[in-house]
């Protein structure tokens, strides 16, 4: 199939090309179903080089599992990506996004090449969702996002890898979104990795097992959102961004410092299995964020006689407790 070069002609704008047309709707096409009709068409063929959603998985890469197969699978799930990452054209790639499963034994250099091959300038969005093995055998490369090729991303979602920006990194300029999870990086590498990220707008970190300390500094404007959830080893946790809203936090309980001027409005809290979450809530909380106008507390069970809320909160509009195991709320 040929594309022929239509030009249609718009009042007040300029031409709008067929060719354009169609390499909009490939670009909208799930990855299998582009790689097919790039077979079809000379036209998809040149989208296919440049396609900006590389969505890398069992189901985009048409593997699926069958019983038996792991190692199939797996061999097939290295060729494909490489495959069509060596006939991509370099440029164009808006989302990346790899889904490692446990059997494929995906050999750390293949990770390191493929993003150096695909995280380049103007990428939006990078998912890399490792198995839990990784933790300890896979550091993500911080010279992927050198020369520029990493201040374009606004969403990063990292799991089960070793994490480690060097003091002064700022290759994350238009990060809003930072997804965490089971990534080792202690509180000094998490500070050098926020601090320069200016348009932070959600941050987000669970299982992060080496962070002790979570600091967010008061220039972070435009962070409104903030979740830390089962770090074990964390104590403390220190925010004077301005404008945080949003706080979730789950786990050990820590040392709570948001600042005099803390404007969270809405925050939700549960300590894992320490008893007495309700009745440590409602005579702490106040003095740490005195603005809450919504609070939610999961607790394990209380053992202390719990305070009176409403001279605790005076703001507060939405009080919502949960007892047990099985969240039970009342």
């Amino acid at each position: 199939m040929i594309i022929h070069r239509v030009v249609i002609r718009r009042h007040g704008h300029g031409p709008i090309y067929l060719r354009d047309i169609w390499c909009l709707i490939h670009s909208l096409m799930p990855l299998r179903d582009s790689a097919r009709s790039a077979c079809v068409s000379r036209t998809f063929l040149c989208s296919w080089r440049c396609h900006p959603k590389l969505i890398f998985s069992e189901e985009t890469l048409g593997l699926k599992q069958k019983e038996g197969q792991n190692i199939d699978i797996a061999r097939g799930f290295t060729s494909r990506v490489d495959h069509i990452l060596k006939n991509h054209s370099d440029t164009g790639v808006k989302i990346l996004k790899f889904v490692i499963r446990d059997h494929y034994n995906v050999d750390t250099c293949h990770l390191n090449s493929w993003l150096q091959k695909a995280v380049t300038p103007g990428i939006e969005e990078v998912t890399l969702l490792l198995p839990t093995k990784h933790r300890k055998m896979y550091e993500f490369p911080c010279s992927a996002l050198l020369d520029g090729r990493g201040n374009s991303i606004w969403y990063l979602y990292l799991t089960n890898c070793a994490f480690r920006p060097p003091v002064g990194f700022d290759c994350l300029r238009s990060l809003a979104k930072l997804h965490l999870y089971g990534v080792c990086i202690t509180g000094d590498e998490l500070g050098h990795l926020i601090s320069n990220c200016f348009a932070l707008e959600e941050l987000e970190v669970s299982c992060c097992m080496k962070l002790i300390c979570l600091e967010i500094p008061f220039w972070l404007e435009r962070l409104s959102c903030l979740t830390v959830s089962q770090c074990d080893k964390l104590r403390v946790i220190k925010s004077t961004a301005p404008h945080l809203s949003i706080f979730d936090f789950f786990g050990e309980p820590v040392q709570l410092v948001l600042g005099e001027s803390s404007k969270v409005k809405d925050l939700r809290v549960g300590y894992s299995f320490a008893p007495n979450a309700v009745s440590y809530a409602i005579t702490k909380l106040p003095f740490i964020a005195p603005h809450l106008e919504t609070l939610t507390v999961y607790s394990f069970c209380e053992r202390v006689s719990t305070p009176m809320v409403a001279d605790k909160f005076i703001h507060i509009k939405h009080l919502n407790i949960y007892f047990g195991e099985d969240g039970r709320s009342e």
